[in-house]
């Protein structure tokens, strides 16, 4: 797979880390799609600069994933790498496991763990077709500590990681690699501003590396895993938080 050549889509790469991995492998050379929630079609977000196209869609349609992924193929030529992207906005407090009712279950899980599916089920038949490719889920670090109130991230992040380690495996001879990267805290891309100084003290206190992250240090990874270097890397779970989830 030439890098200089290679087609990415990003999804929720209009803000936070999804932005900063557009960047990123705008900078290393790949052709980027951005794929992005049809609510900001009408100018609630604005694409990053380095975006090559905008492909608006509901994660949790299986038809728009389908729809997303082909009007990628068909605009760009190919598609060789798939980021799914599922951090949110803002740091999520959630309901306690007994308080979650049963349409806050199904909305959250056909966002965080059946739309990755549908969009990884889309984007996989024409990298096995060509031969190559690459996938990284990107779940948040939140959802794998056994925190309170996050009982649904948990079970959504803890089925990706699933899905990415047995697709690894069944694809891994036929050079599609599949990876994860949990990401820490970092410093913007979430609601920081608006929580009180002392709590935004203890989230840095809570983390070993005595610090939050950047942006950057979680897109630095993610382009690795993308690039041709990433070749004999696939079923991995690799975490940049700075030692927040150990």
């Amino acid at each position: 797979m030439s890098e200089g050549g290679t087609v990415a889509l990003v999804t929720n790469g209009t803000h936070g880390v999804g932005r900063e991995i557009v960047r990123a492998l705008d900078a290393a050379g790949v052709r980027v799609a951005v794929g992005a929630h049809p609510a900001e079609e009408n100018g609630n977000g604005k694409p990053p600069g380095e975006a090559a196209s905008v492909h608006y869609g509901l994660l949790s349609s299986a038809a728009d994933c389908h729809r997303v992924v082909t009007d990628v193929a068909e605009q760009h030529g190919r598609i060789d790498v798939l980021v799914c992207n599922t951090l949110r906005r803002g740091l999520g407090y959630e309901t306690p496991l007994e308080r979650i009712g049963s349409a806050e279950w199904d909305r959250h899980l056909a966002g965080y763990l059946s739309g990755p599916f549908y969009l990884v089920r889309a984007a996989l038949a024409s990298m096995l077709e060509q031969g190559s490719g690459r996938i990284v889920l990107v779940v948040p670090v939140e959802g794998g500590r056994g925190s309170f109130g996050q009982a649904l991230m948990g079970v959504s992040s803890a089925g990706l990681v699933t899905l990415a380690r047995r697709l690894a495996r069944e694809v891994a001879d036929r050079g599609v690699t599949v990876n994860v990267v949990v990401a820490g805290i970092v410093e913007s891309g979430w609601s920081l501003d608006d929580m009180p100084a002392e709590l935004v003290e203890q989230f840095t206190a809570s983390v070993p590396a005595g610090r939050l992250g950047e942006q950057a240090e979680v897109a630095g990874l993610v382009r690795y895993l993308c690039s041709p270097e990433a070749a004999y890397v696939t079923g991995q779970v690799i975490a940049v938080d700075g030692g927040f989830g150990t």
